[in-house]
């Protein structure tokens, strides 16, 4: 297959970014893949560029992006001379810009209906890319101004028009503000692995492994339908929320479990903690990420549930204790598989004491360059995330 032009040659022929002639389109197969070879260089962290290839084919086959749950996206000159779509062209295309879509299970409350919580179909974006070359043209805000308006009817059933989709920006919070993507909260503890260390007897502690989360993600999705059905005086008149399910959850897996693979022949089992007892449950699901160094191996802490089956939010010193013994076995866990640091992102007033009581003072770090949670919302009036935690990154 041919590949796409060098873009360090086309310099002299390249269309503005305002150009009519530039369309949102989906890649070919070879296409696909030369996005892959381009972002990977920036992307792959501790993969060998082929290694970060085959990841992004054994992601593409998860159960949550088969059958449609992954959408590829390209922005192209549709009046480039050379242009074809056909895979054995001698002339493909040239690939300005690039990004994916995951379809994602999502739920909606409004103020009006209450108790009611409502499923939609919602998404998430990643893989924003633009090949060195091609930048400071205005490819990559051309290619998601297309996207907004492209998502709002993508993967909608009956007609309808989608409410939101989310993405998460590395480079700050201005340039996807300026086309609809406005910042949301983005903050996070951080703790210490902890090499050794041992269980509090007696707190009902045990690990997580990936048969044990289709159960847990089923309550979790209770808790958080009841927890947005609840509604107090004051604040906004809509809330939503992507579901926490456990092919979400797995899709992550995917991820470390590759990555373990090629860089440390090792898989990791243990997928999270939960402590039990009269007084409730306390649990939290996680992922490792390995980077290109030692700084950017970070276990994250996916979703953390604190609080009853009823939706009511865990306040008490049961709680505290038991969001604790979580944290530190995330901390223990992440000591075993060489990562830097745990992450809690947009922790609970909880865990905030939770984490207070391992460590003494840790700060909650605002973020305002790298992960920022950002939300394009098609309704009207102002609206409320969530769960706004690490599984929801894509």
């Amino acid at each position: 297959m041919a590949a796409p032009p060098d873009a360090t040659a086309l310099h002299g022929n390249l269309p503005l970014s305002s150009s009519p002639t530039l369309h949102l389109t989906h890649p070919t197969l070879a296409e696909k893949e030369a996005t892959w070879r381009l972002n990977g260089t920036a992307w792959r962290g501790a993969l060998s560029l082929e290694a970060y290839l085959r990841r992004e084919h054994h992601l593409a086959s998860q159960p949550l992006t088969q059958h449609g749950g992954i959408t590829y996206w390209i922005l192209v000159d549709a009046a480039e001379s050379t242009a074809s779509a056909d895979p054995k062209s001698p002339h493909p295309r040239t690939i300005l810009a690039s990004c994916e879509t995951l379809r994602k299970r999502a739920l909606v409350a409004r103020r009006a209906s209450a108790p009611t919580v409502t499923a939609i179909t919602a998404h998430g974006i990643g893989s924003v890319f633009c090949a060195p070359a091609l930048r400071k043209r205005g490819y990559a805000g051309r290619m998601m101004a297309e996207l907004g308006r492209a998502l709002a009817a993508h993967q909608q059933a009956d007609g309808q028009s989608s409410l939101f989709n989310v993405l998460y920006s590395d480079i700050g919070k201005q340039f996807y503000a300026r086309r609809g993507w406005h910042a949301r909260e983005s903050r996070h503890v951080s703790l210490p692995a902890v090499l050794g260390g041992e269980e509090q007897n007696g707190v009902g502690l045990r690990p997580l492994y990936a048969a044990d989360l289709g159960a847990l993600c089923e309550a979790d999705e209770r808790i958080l339908r009841r927890r947005m059905g609840r509604w107090g005086v004051g604040g906004v008149d809509t809330r939503v929320a992507f579901v926490p399910d456990v092919e979400t959850m797995a899709w992550h897996h995917a991820r470390e479990e590759f990555a373990a693979r090629e860089v440390l022949e090792r898989r990791p089992e243990v997928k999270g903690a939960v402590v039990e007892g009269v007084e409730g449950r306390v649990w939290a699901v996680w992922t490792r990420t390995f980077g290109a160094g030692e700084e950017g191996n970070v276990l994250h802490v996916l979703r953390m549930v604190v609080g009853g089956e009823g939706g009511e939010e865990g306040e008490g010193a049961w709680s505290v204790e038991a969001a604790a013994e979580v944290l530190r076995a995330a901390q223990r866990e992440a000591g075993r598989w060489a990562m830097k640091t745990v992450e809690v992102w947009n922790p609970e007033r909880v865990v905030v004491v939770a984490a207070r009581r391992i460590v003494g003072e840790v700060e909650v770090v605002e973020r305002d360059e790298e992960s920022i949670t950002s939300l394009m919302w098609y309704g009207e009036g102002e609206v409320e995330w969530v769960g706004n935690e690490k599984y929801g990154w894509c």
